[in-house]
């Protein structure tokens, strides 16, 4: 990994943060999307939610991120072609509480043709490895469109009490 700045580290800043475990980049850009609601929210804690190309879940304290994971649910939906899918809920639960099923499951929704369940059972993978990010806490879902949505339903479905900026 190239440099930057280790975490915990504040939230404003130039350049990106790195975390060793588990390794992970949080590029300039994104470093500047949790700046700017930090800024805007210098008290708040709890987790920033950037849906992108990586997706990142970023614990956010007073200003500081703590910690961050990162995914690639977004190129592999793109990769599969689930771009612009809504995510099956169902399939969603089912991935979340099987997420060793993650391939299975996949394959049984090509084989559907069904655009919608590979999205749910990839955001499932997603939210089930960042339970211990979200379960109890505060959560912001930044960005608009499609993605900022399934990750809002997502997470909505789940109880997770989401707001979105």
């Amino acid at each position: 990994m190239s440099d930057g700045v280790m975490v915990p580290a504040p939230a404003e800043g130039q350049g990106a943060l790195i975390q060793r475990q588990p390794r992970g980049r949080l590029e300039p850009e994104a470093r500047a999307l949790v700046a700017g609601f930090a800024k805007a929210n210098p008290k708040w804690d709890g987790v920033v939610v950037i849906p992108s190309d990586p997706s990142h879940w970023v614990h956010l304290s007073a200003g500081e991120v703590v910690s961050f994971q990162s995914f690639l649910t977004v190129r592999l939906a793109s990769a599969l072609g689930a771009e612009g899918a809504v995510p099956e809920m169902e399939q969603l639960g089912d991935t979340m509480v099987r997420p060793e099923k993650l391939a299975m499951h996949l394959r049984a929704a090509e084989l559907g043709g069904n655009r919608d369940e590979i999205l749910g059972a990839l955001l499932g993978a997603e939210m089930a490895a960042t339970k211990v990010f979200w379960l109890g806490q505060q959560v912001v879902v930044l960005g608009e469109g499609v993605w900022a949505d399934s990750y809002v339903e997502a997470l909505t479905k789940q109880g997770v009490p989401v707001a979105r900026s």
